[in-house]
């Protein structure tokens, strides 16, 4: 089933050109289709809303720091079954496997692997796809109403 869902390379990561080439060429090579892409910066707004189910979590606070510290590069993303292929690629958040991006990425920039400042967020189910890219079109239209020629 063609499915829609939303890829974020997270702050740290979006800052190296080699990650998000990566990232975009495992999708691609996955048989996914990149609708819109764009660097974004999540505010603390923009933050508890993407992260609304761990909102008030002792990890939180930190979640939220990480998120908000510096851009972000946000994309749709289309394709069959794209919402389950996704998580596949980016791999487990805790232990994640040989050959997902969560781990060869950091592996690959001499990086350890951590649970939460971890390099992609991608979409866990057709809802929460559908309010992550909602927010990531609300950044790109903040964003373009902010640029001054």
């Amino acid at each position: 089933m063609k499915e829609t869902t939303y890829v974020m390379v997270k702050p740290q990561f979006a800052n190296i050109q080699q990650v998000i080439d990566e990232v975009k060429h495992r999708l691609i090579e996955a048989g996914l289709e990149i609708e819109k892409e764009s660097f974004i910066n999540y505010d603390v707004n923009h933050a508890r809303q993407h992260y609304a189910a761990h909102v008030g979590k002792p990890f939180y606070p930190d979640l939220e720091r990480y998120i908000t510290s510096d851009k972000a590069y946000g994309m749709i993303v289309v394709g069959e079954n794209a919402i389950s292929t996704v998580r596949l690629l980016a791999g487990a958040t805790k232990e994640p496997e040989e050959g997902s991006i969560r781990h060869d990425i950091p592996v690959m920039l001499n990086l350890p692997i951590r649970v939460r400042e971890n390099v992609v967020h991608s979409s866990d189910c057709k809802e929460a796809a559908k309010t992550e890219i909602d927010i990531f079109e609300d950044i790109l239209s903040i964003n373009a109403t902010n640029v001054v020629d």
